[in-house]
C-alpha cells in the first residue's frame, strides 16, 4: 500500500486547471458522513474530503497554460456541453477501498463517460494543450478520503469500511465547473480556485450576473489591481440591469445573455484603458467619457472604435498577441466580427453584427439605456 500523495503523484507546478463536478449534494453529503468515524480514528494518517471539495474529476490537465489557453479551453467547452450534453441523474456508491485512496463509484457509467469525452472533445481542439491518454473505457468516481502514508489500507480496515454500507445517494449532475486544482499536501487533498459554472444542456441557464460575478473573481485573481477595479464597476453599472437575464452560450446573433456579457468585456476594457490614460479610477470615468472613445462617426483617416481600442492598449504597453496579459486576452476574445445574418431585421436593436467589442460598447451606451445604466 502506499501514500496517495507519493512522489509519482505529486505535481512539480500547479495550480492546474481541471473541470470537475461539485458532489456537494445533501444526500450524498450524508453518504460520506457515514464513513467519517471510521476514518477519524486514522487522524492525520488520512486525509478526508470536507464537504465542500467532493467531486468527480471529469478531465485534468496537467501542465501549465496560459491565460490564452485557460480562456479558450473553458469556452469552448461551455460551448460543446451546452449543444451536446444533458443533466445527468447519478447513483453513489458503493464505496470501494483502494491501495492508497477510498472511493465511491458512480452509475450510470456510460452518461457520465460521454460527458468525460465531450470535455476531453473540446480541450483537444486547443493548441498547445496536451492531455493524458485516454482510458479505454473512463472511470467516473469520487474520492472519499485520501491515505497519507501506506500503512492505513489492511484487512482490519477493509472489513469495517464495507460493513457501514449506507443506502446509496440518488443526486443529479447538472454542470461542469472549470477550476484552477490545487494539491493540498498539508491536509492531505484537493482543493480549488473556481472559474467557471459550465451548465450541461441549453436549458440549463445562468444569469448574467453569475457570469460577472465569475469574471470579477477572476480579474482579482489575475494580479492586476486597475483590471479588476474596472470589472467591479462594470458589475456595479450592470448587474442592476442586466443581471437577471439568462446567459447561454451564443447561439445566434440575436442571443441577448451572450450579448449582455460580451458588452460587460467591452466595457470593463474601455474603463481599464481610460483609467490607466487619465490616472483615475475605473469608478471615475464617466458616460461622456466613453461616449468620446466610442464615438467612430466616418471621416477622412478616422479609426474605427475597435482599432483605437487596440492602438491604445499598445501605447500603455499591452502587446496584443501576449497570451498571458489578462487585459489583452480579454480584448482577442471581443476582437472579432459577428456577420450580419440573412434574415431577420437588421435594424432590430439586439442584432450583433460587426465587431463584438466596438459593438459591445455601444450597446451599453445605447439611447435605450441612458435611463437605466448609471454611471
Amino acid at each position: 500500500m502506499e501514500s496517495f500523495f507519493s512522489p509519482k503523484r505529486t505535481w512539480a507546478q500547479g495550480p492546474y486547471l481541471h473541470f470537475v463536478a461539485k458532489l456537494d449534494d445533501p444526500a450524498y453529503v450524508e453518504y460520506t458522513r457515514a464513513h467519517h468515524g471510521l476514518l477519524a480514528e486514522y487522524g492525520h494518517q488520512v486525509g478526508t474530503v470536507p464537504a465542500e471539495w467532493l467531486h468527480w474529476t471529469v478531465l485534468g490537465i496537467h501542465h501549465s497554460l496560459t491565460r490564452d489557453q485557460v480562456e479558450r479551453a473553458v469556452e469552448r467547452v461551455r460551448y460543446k456541453l451546452a449543444m451536446d450534453s444533458t443533466r445527468a441523474d447519478v447513483q453513489m456508491g458503493p464505496v470501494w477501498p483502494g491501495p492508497s485512496a477510498v472511493t465511491v463509484a458512480m452509475y450510470p457509467e456510460t452518461a457520465l463517460a460521454r460527458v468525460s469525452n465531450q470535455v476531453r472533445e473540446a480541450v483537444c481542439s486547443v493548441d498547445g494543450i496536451t492531455l493524458r491518454p485516454a482510458m479505454d473505457r473512463p472511470w467516473p468516481h469520487s474520492t472519499l478520503s485520501y491515505f497519507r502514508t501506506g500503512d492505513v489500507h489492511d484487512a482490519d480496515f477493509n472489513r469495517r469500511l464495507r460493513s457501514i454500507r449506507p443506502d446509496r445517494a440518488d443526486i443529479n449532475v447538472s454542470s461542469v465547473h472549470a477550476v484552477y486544482m490545487h494539491q493540498d499536501l498539508d491536509l492531505g487533498y484537493y482543493r480549488w480556485d473556481h472559474l467557471a459554472v459550465l451548465p450541461l444542456g441549453s436549458s440549463s441557464v445562468l444569469t448574467v450576473r453569475a457570469r460577472l460575478d465569475e469574471l470579477v473573481t477572476q480579474a482579482e485573481r489575475e494580479g492586476n489591481p486597475l483590471w479588476a477595479a474596472a470589472w467591479r464597476q462594470t458589475r456595479t453599472v450592470l448587474a442592476p440591469v442586466f443581471g437577471d437575464e439568462k446567459f447561454t452560450p451564443p447561439w445566434s446573433t440575436m442571443d441577448v445573455g451572450s450579448d449582455y456579457v460580451e458588452a460587460a468585456g467591452a466595457l470593463a476594457v474601455s474603463l481599464y484603458l481610460l483609467a490607466r490614460e487619465r490616472s483615475v479610477a475605473p469608478a471615475d470615468i464617466s458616460e461622456q467619457d466613453l461616449d468620446e472613445l466610442a464615438d467612430s462617426a466616418p471621416g477622412a483617416g478616422r479609426l474605427r472604435t475597435y482599432e483605437r481600442i487596440r492602438t491604445r492598449l499598445v501605447a500603455l504597453g499591452h502587446a496584443l498577441d501576449d497570451a498571458d496579459d489578462p487585459v489583452t486576452v480579454r480584448w482577442r476574445a471581443l476582437d472579432y466580427v459577428h456577420e450580419e445574418p440573412a434574415y431577420g431585421d437588421l435594424d432590430d436593436s439586439s442584432l450583433r453584427a460587426g465587431h463584438a467589442g466596438e459593438n459591445g460598447l455601444r450597446h451599453v451606451l445605447a439611447p435605450f439605456y441612458r435611463e437605466r445604466i448609471r454611471f
